[in-house]
């Protein structure tokens, strides 16, 4: 749905992959001590206001932890490819380096980054990472779309959890 559309309704969260490994990575936020951050983030996904995409699955997924069973858990949450994403692509893809984007392509296994932009223009949500801002990278791509970014710490904070 597009953003001006969503005025009064909820927000959309797009995650990426590192936000996901870093709410484990140490020292993390373990379920069993910080139960209030990982139910708000269950309820988001059935929800449908917390997503992610396919790609960034096929990244988690060669990790064997727990941030991969909880992917596995809300498998939901990660959005095929659509129309409206490859028509998006081929506008992010011009934002990247060239050299940089065939680097990315060619080495063969999933790279979510412009897949995580073209979802968002799609869905008209908030990007959720904690990649830095430099080129080539979300922060700085997702600038060129008037996308907005969140690390997972200011992510916490606009969704309001309380631990």
């Amino acid at each position: 749905m597009p953003r001006q559309q969503r005025l009064f309704q909820t927000s959309i969260y797009c995650i990426d992959t590192s936000a996901l490994i870093n709410i484990t990575r140490y020292p993390g936020y373990p379920k069993e001590l910080f139960p209030s951050i990982w139910n708000k983030l269950e309820d988001m996904v059935k929800n449908d206001e917390l997503i992610s995409h396919e790609e960034v699955y096929k990244e988690i997924e060669k990790r064997q932890d727990k941030i991969c069973d909880w992917c596995k858990q809300n498998r939901n949450m990660f959005k095929d490819i659509d129309e409206c994403q490859i028509k998006e692509l081929e506008n992010v893809k011009k934002k990247y380096d060239s050299f940089y984007w065939n680097n990315e392509i060619n080495k063969g296994g999933p790279w979510a980054d412009p897949w995580i932009i073209a979802l968002s223009i799609c869905k008209g949500a908030i990007i959720v990472t904690d990649e830095r801002n430099t080129q080539n990278h979300l922060p700085y791509i997702a600038v060129h779309f008037s996308l907005k970014c969140l690390n997972l710490i200011e992510f916490f904070y606009e969704i309001r959890i309380r631990y």
